[in-house]
């Protein structure tokens, strides 16, 4: 029985590793893995600065925490064997 103690360990983990994809995965000017979430813009006055989708971003964290929601239930129930 999975419970909801381990759910928001893996939510917490889903959204560091949607928060390192913003610094540490870039191309060019995007930002964000697997979705690009982020981009870099110009502003008229020459200083730079970020258009985030925040839908994206959602979406990111909700991909992350599926995936090690079910990496975290494989691993307990067919790896561990625990209760």
């Amino acid at each position: 029985m999975v419970r909801v103690l381990s759910l928001i360990w893996t939510l917490a983990l889903s959204i560091g590793v949607t928060s390192v994809s913003f610094f540490y995965v870039r191309d060019e000017i995007k930002h964000g893995f697997p979705f690009s979430f982020a981009k870099d813009t110009l502003n008229g006055d020459g200083t730079s600065g970020f258009n985030i989708n925040y839908w994206s971003i959602g979406f990111d964290i909700l991909v992350w925490w599926l995936l090690f929601s079910l990496l975290w239930i494989i691993i307990k129930n067919y790896v561990l064997e625990l209760d």
